[in-house]
């Protein structure tokens, strides 16, 4: 595998668009890396690195501990992130990610399929600290992801935009989709997951 200098990173020309296309390789020694530089499968990068906004990253990339990533950046499947990595909004995964402890995301961040945490991992910019989340798939009036989530806090939803407790999404549902399939698979969903995460509290 390639291992990319500082002077060979910045020698990469930005498209039109202003992204920097990076191929695989080994970036373990650049620290900065600055907006829009999209990455190729099986990268490695070394730890405390700086990415800007809207970064992309193929498949299998492996990161070192407490990275910072800005918002919209985007993950390939597996993944894998060290110890006290930082995520902003709007962040996407692939499947099967794997984040140390002490990770933290952004709000509107969004998960593939069996991914996994570490302990002491916070989401939503802080606001659920410590989480375990459930997501159901194509649920509601705009066929969305709809995440539940465990944490020290409480129970939480986050349904595209809207943020709030348990007993404040359901009382919204029956607000908004009242009389509705809407209403109707929400509670159902909200029933079933809130089973499954009180469950882990026993």
């Amino acid at each position: 595998m390639k291992v990319f200098t500082q002077a060979e990173f910045d020698a990469i020309p930005r498209d039109e668009r202003g992204v920097k296309h990076c191929p695989s390789g080994d970036y373990t020694r650049i620290k900065e890396f600055g907006e829009r530089c999209w990455f190729g499968a099986e990268c490695w990068f070394g730890a405390r690195c700086s990415f800007g906004a809207e970064c992309m990253f193929g498949s299998q990339s492996d990161f070192g501990m407490e990275c910072r990533f800005g918002e919209g950046c985007w993950f390939g499947s597996r993944c894998d992130f060290g110890a006290g990595c930082w995520f902003g909004s709007l962040c996407e995964f692939g499947a099967e990610c794997f984040f140390c402890e002490r990770c933290s995301f952004g709000k509107l961040c969004r998960f593939g399929e069996l991914c996994v945490f570490g302990g002491g991992c916070s989401f939503e910019g802080g606001r659920i600290y410590n989480g375990r989340y459930v997501a159901i798939d194509r649920i509601g009036s705009a066929n969305r992801k709809t995440y539940f989530f465990r944490a020290d806090e409480g129970l939480f939803v986050r349904a595209g935009c809207w943020f709030g407790t348990f007993d404040e999404f359901e009382k919204r549902v029956h607000e908004v989709h009242k009389g509705t399939r809407h209403e109707r698979d929400y509670m159902n969903a909200l029933a079933f997951v809130r089973g499954m995460l009180e469950e882990d509290e026993a």
